[in-house]
């Protein structure tokens, strides 16, 4: 004779409904597409906030952390308080 466990769930209409719904739950987000957050390509960076130069460059410095992204040209300064995306640049500095 052997000697094998037996081991019994029993589970109500309840606990199955509930462990039914958290699997579905967890299945649709897997197979959802994630919102991205890359940053949009821009054309010209002259277009958006008009602090670079035909003939001058960028200068770009970030904070230890990264949260804050600075963009200085020779027409003026932006920053970014946000890593950089998109939406969060605004212009601190207006140089003549």
């Amino acid at each position: 004779m052997e000697d094998r466990s037996i081991v019994t769930i029993r589970l109500g209409r309840r606990e199955i409904f509930v462990a039914v719904s958290l699997f579905l739950f967890a299945l649709l987000l897997v197979l959802m597409p994630s919102r991205t957050e890359g940053q949009d390509v821009q054309k010209s960076f002259k277009e958006k906030f008009n602090i670079a130069d035909n003939t001058g460059g960028i200068g770009i410095a970030t904070s230890a952390d990264g949260k804050y992204v600075y963009a200085a040209g020779p027409q003026g300064i932006v920053v970014s308080d946000d890593f950089g995306k998109t939406g969060s640049w605004v212009q601190t500095v207006r140089l003549k």
